[in-house]
């Protein structure tokens, strides 16, 4: 790539600073990205000075955003810093109050449409918390957001006397016959279940429909998942491409 069709996308997050560079041509939304994450922006300042823009999503991480900030001043690069809308790209939020749907729900639900192959598609994101929204002809219908599993177990140790677990984390829904099996699978049962209550809903809105799945979670659902759930690493990072042409 030739320094001037270069875009750096990046995803702050609470843990990592996810990042991929892309060529700036309509070929992008074709070709897989190329994704990697490091703790800290400054490591990021090559890439940075390479790029012709840079478009970036931020959970929080006010110290990473400065850092980035003055990283575009400094070699003088374009920044865009992408907020949840009311409508963009003819995507409508459900929220009255746009502005508190996470950006990275609102990042999700413009990649799904460009993923799913049916118009009416459900976003599921399995991390520390569990999201999923619902939508249907360009109209975000709306969401819920849960305990993910390590929250869960997490929470169910701290306050239940006499139940322990470990650390593993389960790829496949079975029967615990002891108690450290019981709480994983009951925890992995839940995860399960709160996927199935979305496809239920959906359903009711239109019987033609997909299930997009993407965060660290989603190896528990993976194995033997029915052919209408689509996996994806990052669609953050792949929302954002959005922004590329505006």
């Amino acid at each position: 790539m030739s320094e001037q069709t270069k875009a750096l996308l990046l995803d702050v997050g609470n843990s990592y600073i996810k990042h991929a560079q892309v060529s700036i041509s309509e070929q992008v939304f074709e070709q897989p990205l190329d994704i990697a994450r490091c703790k800290d922006m400054s490591i990021l300042a090559e890439q940075i000075k390479t790029s012709q823009r840079v478009i970036a999503a931020a959970v929080g991480q006010g110290q990473q955003v400065a850092l980035l900030q003055t990283l575009c001043n400094e070699f003088d690069v374009p920044l865009t810093h992408v907020k949840t809308q009311a409508s963009a790209f003819g995507m409508c939020c459900a929220y009255r109050n746009f502005s508190t749907l996470g950006v990275d729900r609102w990042l999700a639900i413009l990649a799904g449409r460009r993923l799913s192959p049916k118009k009416t598609y459900c976003v599921i994101d399995l991390g520390t918390a569990n999201t999923c929204d619902l939508v249907s002809d360009n109209q975000h219908l709306g969401g819920w957001i849960a305990p993910g599993f390590s929250l869960m177990r997490d929470s169910l140790i701290k306050n239940t006397e006499l139940v322990f677990a470990n650390d593993v984390f389960p790829t496949d829904l079975t029967l615990g016959v002891q108690t450290v099996d019981c709480v994983n699978m009951g925890c992995a049962a839940a995860v399960n279940g709160f996927i199935f209550a979305a496809e239920q809903k959906i359903a009711q809105q239109d019987e033609e429909y997909c299930v997009i799945i993407t965060g660290g979670g989603q190896d528990m659902i993976k194995k033997n998942a029915p052919k209408h759930y689509y996996f994806y690493e990052n669609l953050v990072l792949f929302g954002l491409l959005e922004y590329l042409f505006h």
